[in-house]
Parts: structure tokens; sequence; C-alpha cells
């Protein structure tokens, strides 16, 4: 099947397998099927890619054979032995009957979640010294905040020169639709030129904008 009219994707195939779906929507399960996808490879290749032990490599092949997310398309013999190799589709779609986009972003979202508070937790051990802390209270709205910040009551700034490069905290705002879109927009702006680059040192960022019903059921 062929990707819709305007997609820059490849060609995909439709998965309706609710097993299948919850792997492929896994950007870390999808990170290791990746040598496998729109092309061959065979299990050495692939760990090389992966940067894993072959026998690693192996189990995972394994896996998604028995999934049917991997298909062996030739062997070629080496040395005697026979080297085999896989192929999985170039790309996948999952309808959201199988699998909901709320059950994709909360298993995406934790994963990276996690790997987010490890990293926040090793910055600020590195970063702050120990006499730092946090500083809580209600705003005139209501609302409440936290703060990080010395005893003394110095609040550190992101914005100031050699500040640690770190952000963390929800921001409950109020907008008009229209403002809520034209932030959206700007927020994908702002990151856009910084995706799918090779160079420079890795941050995590995590961006999130919807609309608060606070009536919503989990």
């Amino acid at each position: 099947m062929k990707a819709p009219a305007g997609s820059s994707h490849a060609p995909f195939t439709v998965v309706t397998n609710r097993r299948q779906a919850e792997v492929i929507t896994s950007r870390d399960e999808l990170r290791r099927l990746a040598p496998f996808m729109g092309r061959e490879a065979c299990v050495s290749g692939a760990a090389r890619m992966l940067d894993l032990g072959v026998t690693a490599t192996y189990k995972l092949v394994t896996r998604f054979r028995a999934l049917g997310l991997i298909q062996e398309t030739r062997q070629e013999q080496r040395a005697g032995r026979a080297v085999r190799y896989y192929r999985a589709p170039a790309a996948f779609f999952v309808p959201f009957h199988v699998l909901g986009l709320e059950q994709i972003g909360e298993r995406n979202r934790l994963a990276h979640l996690q790997r987010f508070e490890r990293n926040l937790a090793a910055s600020v051990r590195h970063d702050f010294s120990p006499e730092w802390g946090t500083l809580t209270g209600l705003l005139p709205s209501g609302e409440t905040y936290y703060e990080i910040a010395t005893p003394d009551g110095h609040l550190w700034d992101p914005l100031e020169e050699g500040a640690p490069l770190l952000l963390s905290g929800w921001n409950l705002i109020r907008a008009t639709p229209e403002e809520a879109r034209t932030l959206q927009r700007s927020l994908m702006a702002l990151l856009t030129p910084y995706l799918r680059r090779e160079d420079g040192d890795p941050y995590l960022l995590g961006t999130f904008l919807c609309r608060d019903h606070a009536d919503a059921q989990p």
C-alpha cells in the first residue's frame, strides 16, 4: 500500500495485529527493528548497527520473526555455514482502532520520562551545590509552584549565562484556541531545525501541549 498524499514516508504495511502494533509503535523497539526495515541485513550486520552482541541480536531476530515482523529473504554460504538475511517493511501503519494514540503515547512518554528523570537527577547532582533546594508556594491565581532556590532566597534563573542546561516542569497556561494554535506552530518551528541532526551533543527535550479537560476520564 502507498503512503497518503503529501507524506514523505515510503510505502507502508498496514498492521492490524495488536501485538505487532505494540512493538512497532514503541520507538525503542522500532530502533531495534531498524536495521532490517526496507533492506536486507544479517544478524552480525544488524548487531554492528545496533551496537549489540551477536547473541542479543539473534534473540531480537528470533522474536521479530515469531511476531511476523521480519522474514528471511535468502541464505548465503560462507566458510561452510549459511548466513541468513532478513527484511522488514520500510514503514508501518497502525489504525487507531487497533491501538489508540493515547496508549501509544503513554508507553513512549513513560519510557522517555523515566530516562529524563534519571538524567535530570544526574544533572542536578552535577550542576547544583548541596545547599540548593526547592522553594514552593502559591501564586495569586491560586496555582501552586516550585522553584529552585538557595536558603537565602536566590532563585535559579535558567536564562542566566552559565546556568545549568535543564528545564523541568508542567505549566498550566491560559489561551484562546487561536493563541494555542499559534503556540503549537511556534513550538514546532523552534524544534524542527534540531530534529534528525547527527552532529552536536544529545539533549532530552519533551514538549507537551493539549487541552486540559478537567472532567476527562482516565
